[in-house]
């Protein structure tokens, strides 16, 4: 009879997910769950996600929300720590009752905390990472805001290798499940064109320990160091690049999106030459598109005092994103149907041709757009995929 029991409760566990899944949702509110890095040396990227997010949920809220409904962020912060965030997760699940978890930080957070999302059948949306996992295979409670790594790796070997010609690359990357994945692809979209990796270095995540990966990296003679981490040791290993002795004067350096151009330029006193940037959303600054404009007009009304960042941008299409569908589903819905939605939407973020306005649905984030910092300015390199 014990046995009995266990076996029932086992079984309920397990479709008790479903069962709410399939409920009709009948809250005022709907509640997004948020763990980022909201203090530590990555908390700007946490905040200013935030931000942008805000700043559209903020402007939704005071003109109605969602057929009535008001559409709220609750927020915690992990520090860009995996096991903070667990518990974070967890609590936003259990005690906040969050509708989906939306805008996690990062691909060694994200990691940790998908397998609670799929377990509970939460549905995961705009992911602040370009991680394989939450693309290949697809699952159906992903719903990424963002183009994936393989496609900021492409687009930047594509540039100095076909466009510009180089062939030596080194990498400098984060030691952890994000850089790992990109040494991976890296290595694999220089295969394609018969080059190799010259030379790695890596970093420990959260510090600034960048001297051996720089002493790996003098030993290869690169034209080319690609940088696959957080803003704040990327500049570090810049700053220290550029006075060797054993690193030529001419050296590029190609960055990912999870760093902060502005922030970077900073740290580096406005000295961006030889720099290219991968960002997975069109400039904050000069972008024509109407939803550009639209998230300019937001942060001067809510936020005057606060600067225009490609992060904050990210945050406000992934808040449109997630705004979108939850309209396609009308009044009356269930979990299930919002999953189901999900699927339908990021059919549209996969179109190869999307015109200029946009405005009508959030399709801008699955591109890669590079560009380079000159007299005080940003300004696009390589072929444009803003049409």
């Amino acid at each position: 009879m014990r046995k009995l029991v266990g076996v029932i409760l086992v079984v309920l566990t397990l479709l008790l997910p479903y069962y709410f899944s399939n409920t009709k949702f009948e809250g005022t509110i709907i509640r997004l769950g948020m763990s980022g890095p909201f203090s530590g040396g990555l908390n700007s990227v946490g905040n200013q996600f935030l931000l942008g997010a805000e700043i559209y949920l903020q402007n939704l809220n005071d003109h109605g929300g969602v057929y009535g409904r008001k559409i709220e962020i609750v927020a915690k912060d992990d520090r860009y720590e995996p096991k903070i965030a667990i518990e974070n997760v967890h609590e936003l699940i259990e005690k906040e009752k969050v509708f989906a978890l939306f805008g996690i930080i990062g691909t060694p957070v994200t990691e940790e905390v998908f397998p609670i999302a799929i377990e509970k059948r939460i549905p995961f949306v705009g992911a602040y990472s370009g991680a394989e996992f939450l693309r290949n295979p697809p699952n159906p409670i992903v719903l990424n805001a963002r183009a994936g790594d393989l496609d900021e790796i492409e687009k930047l070997v594509q540039y100095y290798a076909d466009d510009l010609k180089y062939k030596r690359f080194a990498l400098f990357y984060q030691n952890d499940s994000f850089g790992r994945a990109g040494l991976k692809g890296v290595k694999t979209a220089l295969s394609k064109r018969n080059l190799v990796l010259v030379g790695e270095g890596s970093y420990k995540r959260n510090t600034l320990s960048v001297g051996n990966a720089l002493y790996e990296i003098e030993l290869c003679n690169p034209e080319v160091i690609l940088m696959i981490g957080s803003t704040n040791p990327v500049a570090e290993f810049i700053k220290r690049a550029r006075k060797s002795t054993k690193i030529r004067q001419e050296v590029q350096f190609g960055l990912f999106s999870f760093v902060e151009p502005k922030p970077l330029i900073d740290l580096l006193h406005g000295q961006g030459k030889g720099i290219t940037f991968a960002q997975v959303v069109p400039s904050p600054w000069t972008s024509e598109v109407e939803e550009v404009e639209n998230y300019r007009v937001l942060m001067r009304k809510y936020y005057p005092k606060e600067a225009l960042g490609h992060v904050s941008l990210e945050g406000y299409f992934a808040a449109r994103m997630i705004t979108e569908v939850f309209k396609s589903l009308g009044q009356d819905f269930t979990k299930e149907e919002f999953i189901k939605a999900l699927g339908s939407f990021s059919k549209t973020l996969d179109e190869t041709a999307v015109s200029k306005n946009r405005d009508e649905r959030c399709k801008c984030l699955h591109r890669v757009h590079l560009s380079e910092y000159v007299d005080d300015d940003f300004y696009s390199v390589g072929k444009s995929d803003e049409q």
